[in-house]
């Protein structure tokens, strides 16, 4: 459609930033975007299919107590807030690295499965313009590049209830940002989200389910000189497209980055 175009087009009019967006409705199935192929720093979209590469293991991985966990770099983490002599299940702990964006749980998932387990997760999804490396500032940890298409891909991989039961439901219950989609209530539509912070990036991915069909959609942005007008002008974006196709949301899952 002409309008949903103009739409993402108003989006990407800043450089530096991507979208792509899959909507089935009553008419049937669009797609669309705006530099959805250019790669970008992929940042905690990685924890997603480290996720899934880590889920159909946790019977045979360990609980883990939690100062066995920390580093000195892990000052940001929730796991500082619980006593160090905890000890939580592989299950709490997948459930942890996606709705906080949890770094030490990230690293525990990538000791438990490997770096070529993700790149396999990555292929299965059809992201093939996703790359992972490890990351050298940070040891222990993922980095590389995707794209807004691949990062749909990847979302609507995880959140298969079947395949990924503690995947779909962790990042169904993760922290909320007001970016997918903006201006919402408990009343409205219930948001998940999660999250790391850094400057100058931001992303958003996300399911949006409504009665008359379904939205996918994806922001990968760099180079931002505010990220929070970045993210404002996501939801301004996502609320114009669902008012275009007609569709009002019912309850959105999404996967937020800024790292």
């Amino acid at each position: 459609m002409v309008q949903a175009e103009r739409i993402l087009e108003a989006f990407g009019r800043e450089s530096g930033r991507s979208a792509f967006t899959v909507i089935d409705g009553p008419e049937g199935t669009w797609s669309g975007g705006v530099r959805e192929d250019i790669p970008r720093p992929a940042a905690s979209l990685l924890k997603l299919p480290l996720a899934m590469a880590t889920e159909p293991r946790l019977p045979s991985l360990a609980a883990q107590r939690v100062g066995d966990l920390l580093s000195d770099r892990d000052d940001g983490s929730v796991l500082q807030a619980l006593d160090p002599d905890r000890v939580l299940s592989p299950r709490e702990l997948l459930r942890l690295m996606l709705s906080t964006s949890d770094n030490p749980c990230a690293r525990w998932a990538l000791r438990s499965v490997g770096r070529e387990a993700v790149v396999a997760t990555v292929r299965e999804a059809g992201a093939h313009d996703t790359a992972v490396e490890p990351d050298p500032d940070e040891p222990g940890m993922l980095r590389g590049r995707t794209t807004a298409v691949d990062a749909v891909a990847l979302l609507r991989l995880s959140l298969d209830p079947e395949r990924f039961p503690v995947t779909s439901s962790a990042l169904a219950h993760s922290i909320r940002n007001s970016r997918i989609p903006l201006g919402v209530t408990d009343s409205d539509v219930h948001v998940a989200h999660k999250t790391g912070t850094l400057a100058g990036v931001g992303h958003d991915v996300a399911h949006l389910r409504c009665r008359e069909g379904d939205m996918w959609i994806a922001f990968l942005c760099e180079e931002q000189h505010d990220i929070l007008v970045t993210g404002y002008q996501m939801g301004i974006c996502t609320r114009a497209l669902l008012e275009c196709f007609g569709l009002r949301v019912e309850r959105t899952v999404s996967a937020a980055v800024t790292t």
